[in-house]
């Protein structure tokens, strides 16, 4: 295996310290994606003045472990509120991942299902197979980052360009699906006359 689980923190174990830290705190999760294989949730943070202090996001996938051939939006959950615990000013105990996370790890690689949609593509030639639920990838999303500030596009703006590319409000740079930052690099780049 590689690495001692030993060495990592329980989720339940960074409770205890979250609540120890902020007894007047909150902890909301929600779901941001979910397909009834695949569920992506949302943890954040609030300390005991009710200022939001950390964030931190968990995918899981229906019948990849076996605790996840039940309850994968209950694990879900749960990571979630681990890595925002592990976000948040407390941080942890030893390293960053859960011990959760690590026997996740430990499992070998998780595979999804994607269906496979087909769109014209943007410049008329043959359509383009798009991968239902892929997210964008960290090069994507960097990219993006790094054209937006040469534009000289603030956060909000770039926000407000997402929206409108996506027509839709509900999506933030991080949960972009890989066909949406495309898009948002496309629009970007045609800004920039690159």
């Amino acid at each position: 295996m590689g690495f001692d689980l030993n060495n990592y923190e329980t989720v339940a174990e960074r409770l205890v310290r979250w609540w120890i830290a902020y007894p007047d705190g909150q902890i909301l999760t929600s779901i941001h994606y979910y397909d009834s294989d695949v569920v992506l949730f949302r943890a954040e943070g609030y300390n005991s003045d009710g200022k939001l202090i950390a964030t931190g996001y968990a995918e899981e996938i229906r019948g990849s472990s076996p605790v996840n051939k039940t309850s994968h939006v209950e694990n879900g959950e749960t990571s979630a509120i681990g890595r925002m615990i592990s976000n948040s000013p407390i941080g942890t105990n030893g390293d960053r991942p859960s011990r959760e996370e690590m026997e996740k790890v430990s499992r070998g690689p998780q595979t999804r299902q994607t269906t496979v949609s087909e769109r014209p593509s943007a410049s008329g030639g043959p359509s383009e197979h798009v991968p239902k639920g892929a997210f964008a990838t960290p090069k994507q999303l960097g990219y993006i980052k790094k054209l937006a500030k040469d534009a000289d596009i603030d956060d909000l703006g770039l926000l407000n360009l997402i929206h409108e590319l996506c027509e839709r409000d509900d999506v933030v740079l991080e949960l972009l699906k890989s066909h949406e930052a495309s898009k948002v690099i496309e629009r970007l780049r045609w800004i920039l006359k690159i």
